[in-house]
C-alpha cells in the first residue's frame, strides 16, 4: 500500500526562526532604548527650556523695568524744567505758567502726565487776605478764580494751596486744594524742600478720585502774593499710575507678564507699610506668586519712595510644548526607530546572503564614475583580481592594469563614455603580490539611470581559461613528449627563416635526423625508457644549437633541424658532424647508459629548393641514403 510522505515543516526554533526571533528581540531593545533616550532628552529639553525661558523672561523684565524708570525720569525732568523756569525768572504769573506748561505739550512730549501745578505756601493768618487777592487779580484771567476758596476749611496750620494748574480742563477742581490737609502730601512737600524733589505714595487726586495717582513736587523760590519773596512754594506734576504703566510699557510686552507695583515706603526707612500702587486687572497676582516661583522683583527708587516692581510670567510664556504633543512625537519617533531597525535587520540579512553569494561567484563588480575613477568595489574583488576593494577605490580603472594593457583599457573606457555601447575587454591586472592576473572586464554605461548613476564593470577571473588556451596552443604547436616544436610550428618558422634569408640574400638549411638503434631500446627496455631516451636526445640537440636555430620532432625517432643563416655548405656539414658526435655520447636513463647514433640528411636553401616541403623531402631522401650507407653518417642532398 502506498504511504503518503510526511510534510516537511520548519520549526520555529530552526535557523530561520532563530534569526527572526533575534531580529524581533533587537527591535524590542531598540524601542526600549529609544524610548528611554527620548525620555532623558525630554527631561533635558524641559530643563533647558525652563532655563531658556527664565533667561528670556529676565530680559523682558529688564526691558520693562528700563521703560518704567525712563518714564519716571521723563516726568522728573519735565518738572525740574518747570522749576528751572521759575528759578530763572524774577516773577512768573499764572498766565506765564500756563504758557510754559502749554509749550511743553504734555500729551506729545510727556505722555501719561496728567497736569502741572503751582502751589503757594500761605500762613494760617493770611488765608482770607490771600483768597481776596486771588479773586481780585486772577478773575480776569480765568472766571474760575472768581469763586476761589481754600479747602478743606482747616485752621491751626499753614497752608500749601494749589494756585495754578495746567491743563485746566478737567483739573480745575484741584484749584484751592490745601496739600497740607493730607499727611501723605505734607511728607512729600517736606522732602521736596529738603532734597529738591519728592514723590508721594499712592494717592487719589481731587480731579480723579477713582484711580490711584502719584504726585511729584519740587521747591521753587518766587515773590509772594504780598510782594515778599518765599522759598516754600512748590511746582508739582501728577500722573495716574494706570496711564503711567500703559505709556511706559508697549502692549506687546505687557502680554508677556502680570505686573504689580508695590510702594514699600520711604527709601531711607528700614521698614514701611507696603501699599499696592498698581496691579494688573483680571489677575490674582498674590495667588500666582504663591503658586509659582518665577516672579521676578525689581526695585526702583523714585522721589524718596522705594517701589517693588513684580513681574510674573503669564502661562502662555511658561508653557512648553504640550505634553500630549510630546508623547505623540515620542511615539512616532519610537515607531520610526522600530521600523528602521526592523528594515535594517532585514537589510543586514539580505546583505549577509548577498555576501555569501558573492563569495561563491566567479565575478566581482566595480562602480566607476564618468571620469574613470572607481568609487566602489565589492568584497569579492580581492579573490577575483588580487586587489582589495580599498586598493581599487579612488583610482582610475586602468591604473592597476599591466602596463601594456593600461592604454587599451583607458581607450575602451573613453569610447564607452562617448558611444554608450557595452565593451568586453581581456587584459591583465597586477595583484597585490605584483603578479599579473588575467581578467575579463564587461563594461556597461549606466550613468543615465537614476538608481545607479555609474559605469558598472563586471570582472571575471579568466586565469584558468588562459591556461587552458595556452595548453591548447602548446599541444597544437609542440610535441608533448619532448616539448619541441611540432611539424606545424616548424613550417611557420621555416617560412620566416626562408623569407629572412631571401631578403638578406643568405642561406638556410634543413637537417633530418633519424636515430639508429632506437628500436632495440624500445624492444629491450620498453617504451617508457624509449620515451626517456627521446627526451634526452631532444635536450642534447637543443643544447647543441644556436638560439636562432629550431629543432623539432616529427614523430617516432625522427627530428628536423632548421639552421638559420649558415655561411655555406661547409658550415652545414660541420653542424651535422657536431650533432652526430654529441648524440653518439652515452645517454643515462635511470642509472643505465644507452647508446644511439644518428643518420643525418641535409638540404640547403636556395640551392636545393625554395620552400620547406621541397627541402624537407630532399633532406629526408639524403638521410635514407646515409642510413643505407651505414649508421652515424650524414649526407647532403
Amino acid at each position: 500500500m502506498r504511504t503518503r510522505p510526511h510534510a516537511t515543516t520548519l520549526h520555529p526554533t530552526g535557523p530561520f526562526g532563530l534569526a527572526r526571533l533575534r531580529s524581533h528581540l533587537v527591535t524590542l531593545c531598540v524601542i526600549v532604548l529609544v524610548a528611554y533616550a527620548q525620555w532623558l532628552a525630554l527631561d533635558q529639553y524641559r530643563a533647558t527650556e525652563r532655563e531658556r525661558a527664565a533667561l528670556a523672561f529676565a530680559r523682558i523684565v529688564d526691558q520693562a523695568t528700563v521703560s518704567l524708570t525712563q518714564q519716571t525720569s521723563l516726568y522728573q525732568n519735565a518738572l525740574i524744567g518747570l522749576r528751572a523756569h521759575y528759578l530763572g525768572s524774577d516773577t512768573v504769573s499764572t498766565a506765564e505758567f500756563a504758557r510754559y506748561a502749554r509749550a511743553l505739550d504734555i500729551e506729545q512730549t510727556v505722555p501719561g502726565l496728567r497736569a502741572f501745578a503751582f502751589n503757594r505756601e500761605i500762613r494760617d493768618g493770611e488765608r482770607e487776605a490771600y483768597t481776596r487777592w486771588i479773586r481780585r487779580n486772577l478773575a480776569d484771567y480765568d472766571p474760575a478764580y472768581a469763586g476761589f476758596e481754600i479747602y478743606p476749611d482747616e485752621s491751626g496750620h499753614d497752608h500749601h494751596v494749589v494756585e495754578a494748574i495746567f491743563p485746566p480742563l478737567g483739573n480745575q477742581r484741584s484749584l484751592g486744594f490745601d496739600l497740607m490737609s493730607s499727611a501723605v502730601r505734607r511728607q512729600a512737600i517736606e522732602r521736596a524742600r529738603s532734597h529738591g524733589f519728592a514723590a508721594t505714595q499712592p494717592i487719589r487726586l481731587q480731579q480723579a478720585p477713582n484711580t490711584l495717582a502719584v504726585l511729584i513736587l519740587a521747591p521753587v523760590t518766587t515773590p509772594g502774593w504780598n510782594a515778599t519773596l518765599s522759598a516754600d512754594n512748590t511746582v508739582a506734576a501728577s500722573f495716574l499710575v494706570q496711564d503711567f504703566v500703559s505709556t511706559a510699557i508697549a502692549p506687546t510686552l505687557r502680554k508677556r507678564f502680570f505686573l504689580k507695583i508695590v510702594d514699600l515706603g520711604p527709601d531711607d526707612a528700614h521698614e514701611g507699610d507696603p501699599v499696592v500702587l498698581f496691579e494688573d486687572e483680571g489677575s490674582n497676582a498674590i495667588e500666582l506668586e504663591q503658586l509659582r516661583q518665577d516672579t521676578l522683583h525689581r526695585v526702583h527708587l523714585f522721589g524718596g519712595r522705594r517701589w517693588d516692581i513684580r513681574f510674573t510670567a503669564r502661562e502662555a510664556d511658561r508653557e512648553l510644548v504640550p505634553l500630549p504633543a510630546i508623547l505623540t512625537l515620542m511615539a512616532a519617533i519610537t515607531l520610526i526607530a522600530a521600523t528602521a531597525t526592523h528594515l535594517a535587520q532585514q537589510r543586514m540579512r539580505r546583505n549577509a546572503r548577498n555576501q555569501a553569494l558573492v563569495s561563491q561567484t566567479s565575478d566581482c563588480v566595480l562602480e566607476i564614475d564618468s571620469t574613470g575613477i572607481v568609487t566602489r568595489a565589492d568584497a569579492s574583488a580581492l579573490r577575483i583580481t588580487g586587489l582589495s576593494p580599498a586598493r581599487w577605490a579612488g583610482q582610475p580603472l586602468w591604473q592597476p592594469m599591466w602596463e601594456t594593457d593600461a592604454g587599451m583599457v583607458e581607450g575602451e573606457f573613453r569610447a564607452l563614455i562617448a558611444e554608450g555601447l557595452p565593451r568586453v575587454l581581456t587584459c591583465q591586472v597586477v595583484s597585490e603580490d605584483s603578479t599579473p592576473r588575467w581578467i575579463e572586464i564587461r563594461l556597461g554605461n549606466h550613468l543615465k539611470r537614476r538608481a545607479i548613476r555609474a559605469v558598472l564593470a563586471q570582472i571575471s577571473d579568466i586565469g584558468q581559461r588562459k591556461e587552458a588556451e595556452a595548453e591548447i596552443a602548446r599541444l597544437a604547436f609542440f610535441d608533448p613528449l619532448t616539448e619541441l616544436p611540432n611539424r606545424r610550428l616548424l613550417e611557420q618558422r621555416a617560412e620566416l627563416t626562408f623569407s629572412n634569408a631571401k631578403r638578406q640574400r643568405g642561406r638556410a638549411a634543413v637537417l633530418v635526423i633519424d636515430l639508429d638503434g632506437f628500436k632495440q631500446i624500445n624492444d629491450n627496455a620498453g617504451h617508457a625508457t624509449g620515451d626517456a631516451v627521446l627526451a634526452k636526445v631532444a635536450s642534447r640537440l637543443q643544447f647543441a644549437l644556436r638560439d636562432s636555430d629550431t629543432v623539432a620532432r616529427l614523430g617516432g625517432d625522427e627530428f628536423v633541424i632548421l639552421l638559420g643563416q649558415p655561411a655555406n655548405e661547409v658550415d652545414v656539414r660541420a653542424a651535422a658532424s657536431r650533432l652526430s658526435r654529441d648524440l653518439a655520447l652515452p645517454l643515462n636513463v635511470e642509472g643505465r647508459n644507452w647508446f644511439v647514433t644518428a643518420s643525418i640528411g641535409m638540404a640547403m636553401y636556395p640551392d636545393h629548393g625554395t620552400n620547406f616541403a621541397e627541402l624537407l623531402s630532399k633532406a629526408d631522401a639524403a638521410m635514407y641514403r646515409a642510413k643505407r650507407s651505414g649508421s652515424g653518417l650524414s649526407s647532403m642532398a
